[in-house]
């Protein structure tokens, strides 16, 4: 075999052998990523993006917390990992209604609403309100499956049922708000979940805003 020849084969085999290491490496770092974190918690905000408005009603709105009505209410979701085993997400401080009201207040607010977050029904009274809002949380869910060797999916899922009670004449408005959406990502990122819950919770809060308007400070619907 001549020179050209050995070195050929030399660096056909090289090549081999760093093929064969990359793809080891690979395998572990997805192994590592699934085994990552098991059973750990995974915190997520409920921070919807507001698109702004130009509505200032001047009509004062105070939300009251949310009744968390789900079958299951202890946990937002899990992330299933590539070798098996599951973490899971959750809202800080494990109050999903005080969250979810918190989230619908802020978010009125960045549409221009005069809104007022109570910390119970009972401690709306020196406020005087000309609208109460409440609501129950009937859907709220966060969930991630990675799989080996491909993209972890991901769908979130909201249904909110919401009670307007005008004050001047004790007319009421309901509305129930539904969100789903779903993402494929390459590399799971909490900040990527968290992001997709709240594009779900505020496209759903949307419908409020569009749907109702406001008539001598109390809430209609359109």
């Amino acid at each position: 075999m001549g020179r050209a020849n050995v070195w050929a084969a030399f660096d056909k085999e090289a090549a081999v052998r760093r093929g064969i290491l990359t793809v080891i490496g690979f395998v572990g770092v997805l192994a590592l990523a699934g085994c990552a974190a098991k059973g750990e918690v995974v915190p997520i905000n409920l921070i919807p993006v507001v698109q702004t408005s130009t509505q200032k009603p001047d009509a004062l709105v105070v939300v009251v917390p949310f009744e968390d009505a789900r079958p299951e209410p202890t946990h937002l979701g899990t992330r299933s990992h590539v070798m098996g085993g599951q973490s899971y997400f959750e809202i800080p401080g494990g109050k999903h209604g005080d969250a979810v009201s918190k989230a619908v207040a802020d978010y009125l607010k960045g549409k221009g609403w005069n809104v007022i977050l109570a910390k119970s029904a009972d401690s709306i009274a020196p406020e005087k309100p000309d609208v109460i809002l409440s609501g129950k949380i009937l859907a709220l869910s966060m969930d991630a499956q990675s799989r080996f060797l491909r993209t972890t999916e991901m769908a979130a899922k909201t249904k909110i049922a919401v009670h307007a009670q005008n004050t001047a004449d004790d007319s009421n408005v309901r509305m129930t708000l539904n969100g789903a959406g779903s993402q494929n990502v390459m590399w799971f990122d909490a900040e990527d979940a968290e992001k997709l819950l709240n594009d779900v919770l505020a496209e759903s809060m949307e419908k409020l805003t569009t749907d109702t308007k406001f008539e001598n400070k109390m809430l209609r619907l359109k």
